[in-house]
């Protein structure tokens, strides 16, 4: 499969939500985020793994919804001391929960590639996308977002109580002093 037809089959692919994403399958996939902006061409020899576990619930740049969440009342940085462990966890948590609900991605299922011929594929598709499908790709920073609509309307729908409504606004009033801190 030439790079330009792996980006048009991906590209034409059914946005599904992270948890439909293929169990132990190998492919391509393209990160939509909460706006349905593509934002990121990845690969992986675990679709589901990739994208469902690590892209809304992982730490660091490399899991690109939820760092592009970590922000506001969704903010937590378990290297950070500022950082209120049981606070953070409960905002990583509700991070986690908003990009599996309003988050989509599409996928190309691709079972008989090898994770070098995948790697190489990936590269290739990237050279030849255009517009915002790789803007995360390469960033050593995302501009974190606290799409704060969301976030109420996922509190409601979860019936959050005052006490994790409490933690989270904690760690949004940190999250606030340490960007005041660098601007």
């Amino acid at each position: 499969m030439t790079p330009q037809d792996a980006l048009a089959t991906l590209s034409k692919a059914t946005l599904i939500s992270p948890e439909d994403a293929p169990k132990r399958t190998p492919g391509l996939y393209l990160l939509h985020d909460h706006e349905n902006v593509p934002r990121y061409i990845g690969q992986t020899m675990d679709l589901w793994d990739r994208i469902y576990l690590r892209h809304c619930s992982g730490d660091g740049n490399s899991h690109k919804w939820s760092t592009a969440f970590n922000a506001g009342r969704l903010w937590h940085d378990r290297k950070n001391p500022k950082s209120v462990g049981a606070d953070g966890k409960i905002a990583k948590a509700l991070r986690a929960q908003l990009a599996r609900r309003y988050c989509h991605v599409r996928v190309l299922p691709m079972p008989e590639k090898s994770a070098p011929d995948l790697s190489n594929l990936e590269h290739a598709v990237r050279k030849v996308a255009q517009g915002s499908m790789t803007d995360w790709n390469d960033q050593k920073a995302i501009r974190a977002v606290e799409p704060t609509e969301l976030v109420d309307r996922l509190i409601r729908e979860l019936r959050w109580g005052t006490e994790k409504r409490d933690a989270i606004d904690r760690q949004a009033i940190i999250w606030r002093g340490l960007i005041e801190k660098t601007a």
